[in-house]
């Protein structure tokens, strides 16, 4: 029931950005409807503070509408400045009805945190600034018709000090918070784009291909719409290997990624399949087009002088959607392509 209520209704996830502020702002409002219900009775039957209960009636009220509209709307700028306000005002409007009473002072250093928290770093300094400021005025405004002596000039110095001290240790804390959490932003970015990555060439790894062909089988049977596979694998590459050594292999290994990737479309997906071989998904494409770019990368292949003017070539089978496949079947009939561009020669394109 509380997770249900702090995540209105659970379209606020704890990844979100704006986790934090709905939780703050819920458990806010929901703590002000009740605490200003408590002293709006306390006020009214044991103190005999009538203006401070009216105006814990009054805030129990506002808090409880902005709550309902917060519910409902899911707005959380605009949320998170009303609760602000909502706390600004009650905060000035009791310190004017309560005073000259000391303790209505000690209320007054919950609003900078409060500031900071909803409304991020810049907009809580400058709601922060025009708090203090109405206080300082409101407080010079009372001052006059206060019993002498009821505020010293080192009690009222020392809530200022105090109210410093804490502006500087929150606009601190959200400074680092958010430091931190662009920092970690950028590792999660990169650690995805390395868990989809191949370190060697740069392009998509077997799990991020396997992910993108399901993708397009499901779009393919909905829209019926072709599209077709080219399984590529460099012929005699563990000669490379075995003649120049493995950092030769790896550096051509990278220049095959490059010429796929000039000769690719901007929708085409390439990837490293495993080892040598190459897998190039095409969507929008039946198995004529699929075919002429295979015929392409092969040509490509053919006239690239690798490492120490070594001639490579590269055989390449091409498979098309058909109704009723799935990734295995669909890759099967490429891969038994590719095979028989291998029997028939190496150096030509299979379908």
């Amino acid at each position: 029931m509380l997770k249900h209520f702090i995540t209105n209704n659970h379209r606020f996830k704890p990844a979100d950005p704006e986790y934090r502020q709905v939780y703050l702002i819920n458990g806010m409002l929901l703590g002000m409807v009740v605490i200003f219900t408590f002293f709006f009775f306390a006020n009214l039957a044991f103190f005999a503070l009538y203006s401070v209960a009216l105006l814990d009636f009054i805030a129990a009220g506002l808090a409880a509408i902005l709550l309902r509209r917060f519910q409902l709307s899911s707005n959380v700028r605009q949320s998170a400045n009303h609760t602000v306000m909502l706390l600004g005002g009650f905060l000035l409007g009791y310190l004017y009805l309560a005073a000259p009473a000391f303790y209505s002072l000690y209320w007054l250093c919950i609003f900078p945190p409060l500031a900071f928290f909803l409304l991020g770093r810049q907009r809580g300094v400058i709601a922060t600034a025009l708090f203090l400021g109405l206080l300082t005025l409101l407080l010079g405004w009372r001052s006059a018709s206060w019993p002498a002596g009821t505020f010293t000039v080192e009690s009222l110095l020392n809530v200022t000090l105090a109210s410093i001290c804490l502006v500087l240790l929150v606009h601190y804390y959200e400074v680092s918070r958010n430091d931190v959490l662009r920092a970690l932003a950028t590792q999660h970015r990169q650690l995805q784009r390395l868990s989809v990555t191949d370190t060697l060439t740069g392009l998509y790894n077997r799990s991020k291909l396997d992910d993108i062909l399901c993708q397009e089988i499901a779009r393919s049977i909905r829209h019926q719409s072709p599209f077709s596979v080219i399984l590529a694998d460099l012929d005699f590459f563990k000669s490379v290997n075995d003649n120049f050594g493995h950092m030769t292999g790896d550096q051509v290994l990278m220049s095959f990624a490059s010429i796929m990737l000039q000769y690719c479309r901007e929708l085409d997906v390439a990837g490293r399949w495993g080892g040598e071989e190459f897998l190039i998904i095409c969507p929008h494409t039946d198995i004529t087009g699929a075919k002429l770019l295979a015929e392409r990368i092969r040509a490509a292949v053919a006239d690239y002088d690798f490492v120490h003017g070594k001639q490579l070539t590269v055989s390449l089978g091409v498979a098309s959607f058909i109704r009723d496949d799935d990734a295995s079947t669909m890759l099967k009939r490429a891969d038994d392509a590719l095979y028989r561009a291998k029997a028939k020669g190496r150096n030509r394109v299979e379908m």
